[in-house]
């Protein structure tokens, strides 16, 4: 029969490893063949881990004995789990720095057997009351270290303490009381001084404190669980809510074993090894869930699939490693001056476009140290999203470059052909009708047939009238002004035709050939928009010269009130709403315009307030 004092809550570990005191012991821990876990890691591991967990069953069976016939639903729940105890730490040892976590959950099972040696007689009775739990030493050094490679300090000072009080008091208890006193059959008993009176109050005395302690063990759990962020707390939660249930049953369990709430005390101890199924179960959670986060990175290419700038990379590493604190700088020296004084106490990955140069620095929380496969594979996948997002921009970039040279050479043989047609108006054709209009004019003075000299007047007013439209044509063409005398002196010219007066401000130096004729245009139609539309009484057109930037800027005094109607029109460059309406500007006279200007890289911006007129601004880049 086992000893009521046994069923108490969740120990502490004993100090028997080095990593008590040195917490580098992790990076030793995952590695060495030496170590003792490697057994089952060499050539065969699940033949060994077979092996182990066939040993550790039959041990655990044959340690139980006479309990199968007591009562063989507690013998076998105490089998199951235990072995599953020992299954997880041979799991839970493949992860690196947890070596000392695999062996005291796998003590932590063997003991739990070891437990219920009582039910065998002699001697074991009084092994039992005094060691009964260190199967919870174990689990609690279990709970309380994972996934760390060590104590804290006050981890370290509660185990010590509880520890002391435990077994200090328990062999206090034996050493004052008899077997018959703590529910035993007669049997050899280290009874050095038997008083029922003093080991009574030392057994509430002794419970009462582990109960306080159990008490303790719930509060570190849950400070660790509020402390905790990011992956580590996804990993612990159902570690730290099944060490909770199994404290707060073996405090159960053992108040009723001591005030006698229960007949039964195999039915008590059931309950709380049904409980117990929860830690192993967690911490196999735990480590499956470490496995499964390697998926991740499948979603972490799927975010950064649409998108593979550097923002939406940011942001899908924060999301996959639970990290909100994490960056991602770029290699520009401004990022890498400011990485000095992100980066103290941080963990600093650099992604690399395959054995290239770095192309971004990852600087994320030093606890992701202990995800470092899924760290690896997110940053790696991370990389070949923002390598081919380089390489997608700078297929990107030489496509833009050939659309702006082809509309370059575009707008320069239309430049070309316009003045080609100028000329050839100019040089030709008006030269062939001055020819024939001074023929008629000296067969008028030749002729003296009245008739004669009225038709030969006639058709040199007629011709004279076709000059005229000819001349206005060459002009549409291409004005001549424009590339003898510059853009000002064409808005000159065509401000002096307008039935309004338009006050001119041009550069003061001449510009590209290509960008004069496109301003030139582009003022023409803004102008005759004016005119038809804005019921205006004065217009103004200022052009403006920076370093990088040309300013023209069309403003009347009309009605104002243009819309943006963005059904209208092809698609325009720069322009915030086409299709203006209001004044005549939508459709093809707003689309040319916008062409125009587009074709060198700039914008077209219209503001309109009702009754306060319009305002047309156009930007080009120069330099």
């Amino acid at each position: 029969m086992r000893a009521t004092i046994s069923s108490l809550p969740p120990p502490l570990p004993l100090r028997f490893s080095r990593t008590w005191r040195d917490g580098g012991a992790a990076g030793r821990e995952g590695t060495g063949r030496s170590g003792r876990l490697g057994i089952w890691r060499r050539r065969r591991p699940w033949l060994a881990a077979t092996e182990i967990l066939v040993a550790t069953g039959c041990f655990c069976a044959l340690v139980q004995g006479p309990q199968w016939r007591e009562s063989a639903a507690l013998a076998t729940v105490n089998l199951a789990v235990s072995l599953l105890f020992v299954f997880t730490g041979l799991m839970l040892g493949r992860e690196p720095g947890q070596r000392v976590t695999a062996w005291a959950l796998m003590l932590a099972g063997v003991f739990r057997c070891v437990d219920f040696v009582d039910a065998w007689s002699g001697p074991w009775h009084a092994y039992t009351l005094v060691f009964g739990g260190v199967d919870r030493l174990f689990g609690a050094w279990a709970l309380l270290r994972y996934p760390n490679s060590a104590l804290s300090r006050l981890q370290r000072w509660y185990l010590a303490v509880f520890a002391g009080w435990m077994l200090a008091g328990r062999a206090l208890i034996v050493v004052t009381s008899t077997a018959q006193w703590n529910g035993y059959p007669p049997s050899w008993w280290p009874a050095l001084m038997p008083d029922q009176q003093l080991s009574d109050a030392l057994n509430y005395v002794v419970h009462g404190g582990e109960g306080l302690c159990g008490i303790g063990l719930m509060a570190l759990l849950m400070n660790r669980l509020i402390r905790t962020r990011g992956l580590d707390r996804i990993v612990i939660t159902p570690i730290i809510v099944a060490g909770i249930a199994a404290v707060i049953a073996a405090i159960v369990s053992a108040t009723m074993m001591m005030f006698s709430l229960s007949s039964t005390p195999n039915g008590a101890y059931l309950v709380e090894g049904v409980v117990d199924f929860a830690i192993p179960v967690a911490f196999l959670i735990a480590v499956l869930q470490r496995l499964l986060l390697i998926k991740n990175v499948t979603e972490l290419t799927a975010q950064v699939a649409a998108g593979g700038d550097i923002g939406a990379v940011r942001g899908a590493l924060r999301s996959v490693l639970h990290d909100p604190t994490l960056d991602l700088l770029d290699t520009s020296e401004s990022s890498l001056r400011a990485l000095g004084s992100r980066s103290p106490g941080r963990l600093v990955s650099y992604i690399r476009a395959g054995q290239g140069a770095p192309i971004a620095v990852v600087v994320a929380d030093p606890l992701l140290a202990r995800y470092r496969e899924l760290f690896d594979a997110a940053t790696t996948a991370s990389g070949l999203a923002l390598q081919n997002a380089q390489l997608q921009a700078r297929v990107a970039q030489e496509k833009l470059e050939q659309v702006r040279a082809s509309r370059a050479r575009i707008m320069e043989a239309e430049l070309a052909e316009r003045r080609r047609l100028e000329r050839d108006l100019h040089d030709g054709v008006q030269q062939h009708l001055l020819g024939i209009t001074a023929g008629l004019t000296a067969a008028k003075a030749k002729t003296s047939d009245p008739e004669a000299a009225a038709a030969f007047g006639q058709a040199g007013m007629s011709l004279k009238a076709v000059l005229a439209e000819l001349r206005d044509l060459a002009h549409g063409i291409h004005p001549a002004v424009l590339s003898q005398s510059g853009l000002g002196a064409a808005l000159e010219e065509v401000t002096e035709r307008l039935p309004l007066p338009v006050s001119v401000h041009g550069p003061a130096r001449r510009l590209d050939a290509s960008v004069e004729a496109a301003l030139y245009f582009v003022a023409c139609e803004a102008l005759a928009n004016v005119v038809k539309h804005a019921n205006a009484t004065s217009a103004m057109v200022t052009v403006r010269v920076g370093e990088s930037m040309l300013e023209m800027v069309i403003a009347d005094d009309g009605i104002g009130g243009v819309t943006a109607d963005a059904g209208q029109g092809p698609a325009t460059h720069g322009l915030p709403g086409h299709g203006l309406a209001g004044h005549g500007l939508a459709g093809h006279g707003l689309a040319n315009m916008a062409d125009r200007v587009g074709a060198l890289d700039g914008e077209v911006v219209i503001v309109s307030p009702p009754g306060r007129g319009t305002r047309l601004v156009v930007r080009v880049p120069c330099g």
